[in-house]
């Protein structure tokens, strides 16, 4: 057993590098304090629409509800990674633009303590900086001015704010569960904006940009309970909290402008410097409630309110734009035989979801609306418990033409392989 975990670890820092690579998918949205965020979960429970905070499932790893490791099988151990391909398509009613990536998107592991309790461990995304916006006026244009020339005005972000986190839970009495997560906050996000003047050099480019390194750690605490209805089917409430919590940051910013010349005479002259600066930042609490209706081996129904306290976060320099998050998410799983040997579409777990949400961000006065739909789908692998994950994710992220606002549809893909093992179990024979 000690050489597995070895080499599970020895996995967990080789795919690091590549979990935490930038996603390079374009939203302008991307410009606002955080970022725009990744919802919270693996495949499973993004597939029944992201609802996980009563979602208990002994194969499967719920690292948004820290209680559920306590429900993990008392001789296993489960390694899941996967990832991710993202396409985005933005619209401001006249225009329309496609961007995409692929990319690593989770690495986490789980095994028990006890009888009565786990462990789990992994890193996960949180949000993504990246974006790149550009715009030309050119002859013909409203605001041409046949003075300056031609202009281009460029604002681009980059880099990702990620999470690693570890926690534990243990169940006190039957059916009770109750766990807790550390989870480290760490990455760093890019800002600039370019003002270029195309027609000539008589003229000094303008430049600004922003360097925020964020690093820090908070606890999500949780608890589930269950109530048997019968044999075959029992009824879970879940809940989530976690507290407000400062980080620490560096932060730096620099405005400067530069002519085409490379002379010292028009070289660089930074108009204002503030590095080495060490800033709080402040990220906001948490608090869900979740349901879930089980029929053993067969039915799962999923149901989350999530309320995030944004308005009281404080991001340098963004904190205008930024207001509570109320989301509900639903889902449902269903196998139509678990213990089929003769056909394998009915031991396939067909999974459905959706959540709709107003989002954190409020930009040109106007609260930004998201709606999304899922699919997914477990596929079991042959004389094991092991399963390969797949994941469908429609959704649109809204604004109003009207406010110069434009709108993200984006399609989501995942892929994950879900590995269980026996690692506790003793030999019965030498």
């Amino acid at each position: 057993m000690l050489n597995k975990l070895r080499i599970s670890l020895f996995l967990l820092i080789v795919t690091i590098g590549q979990v935490t690579a930038q996603k390079m998918v374009n939203s302008p949205y991307a410009r606002f304090g955080p970022g725009t965020l990744e919802p919270a979960g693996l495949f499973k429970s993004l597939s029944m629409g992201g609802a996980a905070t009563a979602l208990r499932d002994p194969l499967t790893i719920n690292f948004v509800n820290p209680a559920s490791y306590a429900g993990v099988d008392t001789n296993s151990f489960v390694f899941d990674f996967g990832l991710d391909y993202r396409m985005i398509a933005l619209s401001d009613g006249e225009n329309r633009e496609l961007s995409d990536d692929f990319n690593f998107h989770h690495v986490v592991m789980s095994f028990p303590l006890t009888k009565r309790s786990g462990f789990a461990f992994g890193l996960v995304p949180y949000s993504s900086g990246y974006y790149n916006i550009s715009a030309e006026t050119l002859p013909g244009d409203a605001d041409y001015d046949p003075l300056i020339g031609e202009t281009v005005n460029i604002h681009k972000g980059t880099g990702s704010f990620n999470k690693f986190f570890a926690g534990a839970a243990v169940a006190p009495v039957k059916n009770l569960s109750i766990g807790v997560n550390i989870e480290f906050l760490f990455g760093s996000i890019e800002r600039s904006n370019n003002f270029l003047f195309n027609s000539g050099t008589n003229y000094y480019n303008n430049r600004t940009s922003e360097t925020i390194l964020l690093r820090g750690h908070n606890f999500v605490y949780g608890l589930q309970y269950g109530i048997n209805l019968s044999e075959t089917r029992m009824l879970t409430a879940g809940v989530t909290y976690s507290a407000g919590k400062d980080y620490k940051a560096d932060y730096e910013s620099l405005a400067a402008r530069y002519s085409l010349y490379t002379g010292s005479f028009y070289s660089t002259d930074t108009l204002s410097y503030e590095g080495g600066t060490e800033a709080i930042l402040t990220l906001p609490q948490q608090l869900s409630f979740g349901i879930n209706y089980t029929v053993t081996d067969r039915l799962t129904i999923l149901a989350d309110y999530t309320t995030t306290k944004w308005s009281e976060a404080q991001f340098p320099g963004y904190d205008q734009y930024l207001t509570d998050r109320n989301s509900i998410n639903a889902g449902i799983s269903f196998i139509p035989d678990k213990t089929s040997n003769s056909r394998f579409l009915d031991r396939v777990e067909y999974r459905l979801g959706g959540h709709t949400a107003k989002s954190h961000l409020v930009v040109n006065g106007e609260q930004l609306k998201e709606f999304g739909i899922t699919f997914g789908a477990g596929l079991p692998m042959n004389r094991s418990k092991s399963m390969i994950n797949l994941f469908l994710g429609y959704g649109t992220r809204k604004g109003s033409f009207e406010n110069d606002l434009h709108n993200e549809t984006y399609f989501n893909f995942g892929l994950s392989f879900n590995f269980y093992d026996n690692w506790f179990e003793k030999r019965k024979y030498n």
